[in-house]
């Protein structure tokens, strides 16, 4: 399969250089050519993982977009959601009816990045898809080498539209095994750990954060911590249950307690493998995608997803106004949070109806207004 990573961070570069040493033919892009000589001077990106470690070699690296998306018929998204405006902004012009255009994490971009194409008069693709969280929790080590000790054992996928479910994740099989189907995006959305599990960390670790490199995943997780993650996790299940997205939730309990890793996102031992690889010692700001996307973007979509079915949200709406002090703006209400995506003045069952129709909608007009 012809593939597209468009970004050039850590899940970016593994991205590429997993599905290029599966077989795809893999083209790279980021904003930056210079950052991508250390690529192009070695062919490609070596991923280091637990069995060992390999070169994913490239068709091509480039900051040239048209470059990079002649031909594919997948469009990875591997940036973190606060880009996704950017990136919309440049495929909307570029897009046709055959492209697969997928976030890696979501967030509800898929919906958020349709309705910003459509309202600028771009082309919507065959669809847009997202995954619930990260495929690959990695890190670079080097201008073209990334270390991943930790994949997605269950990777949840939701698509826009829903009704094309079946179609995408067959053909997203092919780069994904370990997908897993969800209702639709925002279902897919609601079970992102990443607004759960960073938020309380960041917050509950600041002192030691602000002293300089520190693991918030190691020394950083404490009961304490432990208990408010608890907390904004239940109000994820609550929502969940309020919309009616089915089982499996995905509960943070998956992650924590070997005994049910089984059943998480990533598996047995994912989080002793990522707290052994050291790689997660490092050094943090509020500016860092753990607040700027998980807190003003997940978070705030997870607690009006909640409020909007009449739950509680303590924690997390707790979580945002504290942030929002702390970076001088409002965070509750904003960012991809439902009514800031156009979809406060409608009833669950409407949106779960826009979400599987799509574009088709009779409602997509009100929407993109």
């Amino acid at each position: 399969m012809i593939v597209t990573v468009l970004g050039g961070g850590n899940g970016a570069f593994a991205t590429a250089a997993d599905l290029a040493l599966n077989g795809h033919r893999v083209r790279l892009w980021r904003r930056t050519g210079t950052e991508l000589t250390a690529i192009r001077e070695s062919g490609g990106i070596t991923l280091i993982a637990e069995v060992g470690q390999d070169t994913g070699r490239l068709e091509a690296a480039t900051a040239n977009m048209d470059d990079a998306l002649a031909g594919a018929e997948v469009i990875v998204v591997a940036v973190p959601a606060t880009a996704h405006d950017d990136i919309g902004g440049a495929l909307g012009k570029r897009l046709h009816g055959d492209h697969i255009v997928l976030f890696t994490p979501g967030t509800l971009g898929a919906y958020a990045v349709a309705r910003d194409i459509a309202r600028a008069g771009g082309t919507l693709p065959l669809a847009f898809a997202e995954t619930g969280t990260l495929p690959y929790l990695a890190r670079k080590t080097a201008p073209a080498t990334v270390a991943v000790p930790v994949r997605a054992a269950n990777l949840p996928i939701g698509v826009f539209p829903a009704w094309r479910t079946a179609e995408v994740v067959e053909r997203l099989g092919a780069l994904y095994p370990t997908l897993r189907p969800c209702v639709d995006v925002l279902d897919v959305a609601l079970t992102n750990a990443g607004p759960v599990i960073h938020p309380p960390l960041v917050l509950l670790n600041a002192g030691a954060i602000d002293g300089g490199r520190f693991d918030i995943h190691a020394a950083g997780t404490t009961q304490s911590v432990r208990s408010l993650i608890d907390a904004v996790d239940a109000e994820r299940l609550a929502a969940r249950r309020g919309w009616g997205y089915p089982q499996p939730d995905y509960e943070l309990a998956t992650y924590y307690d070997e005994a049910r890793a089984h059943e998480g996102l990533y598996g047995a031992g994912a989080k002793a493998r990522l707290v052994a690889s050291g790689l997660w010692s490092e050094v943090l700001t509020f500016e860092h995608r753990y607040v700027s996307e998980d807190a003003a973007l997940g978070l705030a979509l997870l607690e009006s997803a909640a409020r909007t079915i009449g739950a509680a949200t303590p924690a997390s709406g707790g979580l945002l106004r504290i942030f929002g002090v702390l970076l001088s703006r409002q965070l509750l209400g904003r960012g991809r949070a439902l009514e800031h995506l156009g979809l406060g003045d409608f009833a669950v069952r409407e949106i779960r109806a826009l979400l599987y129709e799509g574009w088709g909608s009779a409602m997509w007009s009100r929407v993109i207004r």
